[in-house]
């Protein structure tokens, strides 16, 4: 997950302190809560509350953002940066992780997801809609981890059972069609994977299948475009489609939508 920073010189650190312990003593937070947030102690708190120190402009908007990040329970951590570098570094920045850096790889995956979300865009896709959202994620090459795997962000948006938009493609959040493909990847060659509802007459559908078990796992090894599963105890029968990537199992899809029309 990218992370925000907002680096400041040292000696407006204090400054900074003190306009966001004002913020959040103007909003009702108790000395003691502060003293934890801020990391200082609660005599230090009160005296920065009553302090007359003049706060420059930049470090009053900067404590702005910040004190609006803790009132919606966003956690923040200090931490102090040294640079050998002759220029100052002030202001915000973004640390990706190295997952969200755009390699050519990571770029390839996020256009073939797009690339497929517009061959999707449009689409009546009733019948195939299942209560959770549908989702399309893809693995890179050698993925690992579901920080490996881009999905999009919250699933596909779908109106009167057409497909019309999506949030964002995001690396690390579709963590059960994650865990799922990293799975089936140890078996035979697919790099991505569409959930739907449950196909009950999949054999007209022409494409090659066969069933998961109760808890996600192969009946047997053998190579299949799409996998079933039927359900338990709060957990919706669903289908699967598998395909070496994210143009693919849309392609199937619309394939399948022709078969059982």
């Amino acid at each position: 997950m990218t992370e925000e920073a907002i680096l400041i010189k040292d000696e407006d650190s204090i400054l900074l302190k003190i306009a966001l312990a004002k913020n959040l003593y103007k909003k009702s937070y108790e000395q003691f809560t502060i003293s934890k947030i801020l990391k200082i102690s609660q005599p230090r708190v009160s005296n920065y509350i009553n302090s007359n120190e003049k706060i420059p402009a930049n470090i009053l908007e900067i404590s702005k953002k910040i004190s609006e990040k803790i009132i919606n329970n966003q956690k923040i951590n200090f931490h102090s940066c040294i640079s050998f570098s002759e220029n100052i570094f002030q202001g915000r920045y973004y640390i990706a992780n190295q997952n969200e850096i755009i390699n050519n790889e990571n770029n390839k995956i996020i256009d073939n997801l797009t690339e497929a979300f517009l061959k999707l865009k449009g689409e009546e896709i009733s019948g195939f809609i299942p209560k959770v959202k549908i989702n399309v994620a893809m693995a890179k090459s050698n993925a690992e981890t579901s920080d490996d795997v881009a999905s999009y962000l919250n699933g596909l948006i779908i109106a009167d059972d057409i497909v019309t938009s999506y949030n964002g493609i995001h690396f690390g959040k579709s963590k059960h069609l994650s865990s799922l493909l990293l799975y089936l990847k140890k078996f035979f060659d697919v790099n991505a994977i569409m959930n739907i509802a449950f196909i009950n007459n999949i054999l007209k559908t022409d494409f090659h299948y066969s069933y998961l078990t109760k808890d996600f796992k192969l009946n047997d090894k053998k190579n299949v475009d799409i996998l079933l599963h039927k359900g338990d105890f709060g957990i919706e029968p669903c289908a699967y489609i598998v395909g070496k990537d994210a143009v693919d199992v849309v392609n199937k899809l619309i394939k399948i939508k022709e078969k059982l029309k």
